[in-house]
């Protein structure tokens, strides 16, 4: 299982947010490449990206996004605000390994339009729950999905990445609830990343031996804030 390094954009900082609240956020750095070059030396092999400015519909970082791409020789998978096909396919072109959805693929002809146009390698889709219900729009709306169905729904549609988040747990260094996530077991052909309140390296043992077929783990504050060592988590 791969340890997967987060950096949140946000205004051309690095931010954690509290269970995705704006108003609730922690500033961490001034300088993202700085950051991502960091984790890259100590043993990160894919970062993952999140422009929250886009995501919640203000300006974008993508100059930062472009700069991190060129300069740091690291997969990065790059999601927030992913809303057209033009975008998605910018960024593969600019060197990003995968793009991540939100919203927009609840729409078929979207998703369907997007796998035709970067391929499905090159796309996740983030799935976002709270009470393991699909929230959407920056994380501000909840929708009827039910989480585990959704996900069966886009891999039928060809999705072979997933990346779900508990929203409730998100940021709030409280560990990770691995009860919904043991009913992905079930599920084929696809490659599930998990993240929302990663606090240890405890946790990251019990989500090994709990939840074996996960692919990666998102850490996002627990290592801004010395509470695992990215470097040693690396070495297992």
């Amino acid at each position: 299982m791969l340890a997967i390094p987060a950096i949140d954009l946000w205004e051309g900082k690095i931010v954690r947010l509290l269970r995705g609240n704006p108003a609730a956020s922690t500033v961490y750095s001034d300088d993202p490449v700085g950051m991502a070059k960091k984790w890259k030396s100590k043993g990160a092999e894919l970062l993952h990206l999140v422009d929250l400015s886009a995501a919640l519909g203000q300006d974008d970082n993508i100059e930062i996004i472009a700069k991190i791409l060129k300069e740091v020789d690291i997969k990065v998978e790059v999601g927030g605000g992913i809303r057209d096909i033009e975008k998605a396919k910018k960024l593969i072109s600019l060197g990003a390994h995968r793009v991540i959805v939100g919203t927009k693929s609840l729409e078929d002809k979207f998703l369907k339009d997007l796998i035709r146009a970067v391929g499905a390698d090159n796309i996740a889709v983030s799935v976002d729950a709270i009470d393991s219900q699909v929230a959407v729009k920056g994380w501000q709306e909840k929708t009827s999905y039910q989480a585990f169905d959704f996900i069966e729904s886009v891999i039928g549609k060809g999705v072979k990445w997933i990346i779900y988040t508990d929203i409730s747990r998100d940021g709030t260094l409280q560990g990770l609830n691995l009860e919904p996530i043991k009913e992905f077991s079930s599920l084929k052909k696809v490659n599930i990343i998990v993240s929302g309140g990663v606090s240890s390296c405890e946790d990251i043992n019990k989500i090994k031996e709990e939840t074996p077929f996960i692919w990666g783990v998102i850490i996002g504050k627990a290592i801004y804030e010395g509470r695992i060592d990215l470097e040693n988590i690396n070495k297992h």
